[in-house]
C-alpha cells in the first residue's frame, strides 16, 4: 500500500521505467506521477507510462541519450563536450525530400572538430565551474531546405540545395513552375525569370513542368551562420554555397577558429558573428 499522497507503480510500469536513460529517469518518473495524481489516481499503469513516453518522444524529437546529455549542465573540466552537432533523420525516415546524404558532411566536420580540439578550446573560454547549454557551439546539418534539424537557429549550419536548369526551347511559359515555387523565386512572362537569391533549392519546379523543361543542376549545400533563440533571436544567414565536405570544413573551420581566438569572453558565436556581418 502506498503512503498517503504517494504514487505507486504497477510492476510492468516500473519495469518499463528502467528502460529510460538514467539521465532523465527522475524527470520521467516525476512527470508521469504528476499526471496520474492530477487525474485523482494513486497508481501508474503501463498505459500511463506508454502515453507519457509517446508525449516525451514527440517533444524531444526522438533524441538519443547522447543528445539529451548535451542539454544538461556538466562540470567545467577536461573532457566536457562543448559542441552539439545535430543532423536531420532523412535516411532513417526515408525522407523523399533529401538532396544530400548528411553522413559524409557530418563525418568530415566531426573529424575536423576532434583534430582541432575545438571542444576543449571552447571550454577554456567558459567562466565558472559549470558548462551550460548556452556555452556550447551548435551545428546543424539538414538534407533539404525543409530544415527539420532547425538549421535556422544553429550557430553554424549546412542545408542541402540544388539549382534548377531551364531549357528555353522546351518551355511553353505555362507558369506551372512559378505556381509550384514555395519561395517566389520564379516569374514567368514571355520566358522564365529565376531569382537565385530567393531560391532555396528544392525540387518543386522540376516535378511540375509538363514539358520537362526544368532539370536539376549540381547538388550542393548552403552554409548558414549566426542563428540563435533567446532574448534577441536571430535567424542564421547564408554565408556561402559549397559542393563538398572539404569546402564546408574549410569555411566553418575558419569561422570557428576566428571566434575562439577573437571573440570576447562570454560572447556566443551567433552574437559575435551577427555583429561582424
Amino acid at each position: 500500500m502506498a503512503a498517503r499522497g504517494a504514487i505507486a507503480w504497477a510492476p510492468e510500469a516500473a519495469q518499463a521505467l528502467k528502460g529510460v536513460p538514467m539521465l532523465v529517469r527522475p524527470l520521467a518518473r516525476r512527470k508521469v506521477e504528476e499526471r496520474v495524481r492530477s487525474e485523482g489516481r494513486d497508481q501508474v499503469s503501463l498505459a500511463d507510462f506508454a502515453a507519457a513516453e509517446a508525449r516525451f518522444r514527440a517533444v524531444m524529437g526522438n533524441k538519443s541519450e547522447k543528445e539529451l546529455a548535451s542539454l544538461m549542465p556538466a562540470a567545467n573540466c577536461p573532457g566536457a563536450e562543448l559542441v552539439v552537432l545535430e543532423s536531420c533523420r532523412a535516411k532513417l525516415s526515408g525522407c523523399p525530400n533529401a538532396l544530400i546524404d548528411t553522413d559524409p558532411w557530418r563525418e568530415a566536420l566531426e573529424d575536423w572538430l576532434e583534430a582541432n580540439q575545438v571542444s576543449e578550446r571552447l571550454r577554456a573560454k567558459v567562466q565558472g565551474d559549470q558548462v551550460l547549454f548556452h556555452h556550447k557551439l551548435r551545428l546543424s546539418l539538414s538534407g533539404c531546405p525543409n530544415g527539420c534539424s532547425r538549421p535556422q537557429i544553429a550557430d553554424l549550419a549546412l542545408v542541402g540545395t540544388v539549382s534548377p536548369l531551364f531549357e528555353p526551347d522546351d518551355c511553353t511559359a505555362c507558369g506551372a513552375c512559378a505556381a509550384a515555387c514555395p519561395d517566389g523565386a520564379i516569374e514567368v512572362t514571355e520566358a522564365v525569370q529565376w531569382d537565385p537569391v530567393r531560391c532555396l533549392g528544392c525540387l518543386g519546379c522540376t516535378t511540375c513542368c509538363p514539358t520537362g523543361a526544368v532539370s536539376l543542376g549540381p547538388v550542393g549545400a548552403r552554409v548558414l551562420m549566426g542563428g540563435k533563440l533567446g532574448r534577441h533571436p536571430h535567424l542564421a544567414q547564408e554565408a556561402a554555397r559549397v559542393q563538398s565536405p572539404a569546402q564546408v570544413v574549410e569555411i566553418m573551420g575558419q569561422a570557428i577558429d576566428d571566434y575562439i581566438q577573437n571573440a570576447p569572453q562570454g560572447e556566443r558565436f551567433a552574437a559575435w558573428w551577427a555583429a561582424r556581418h
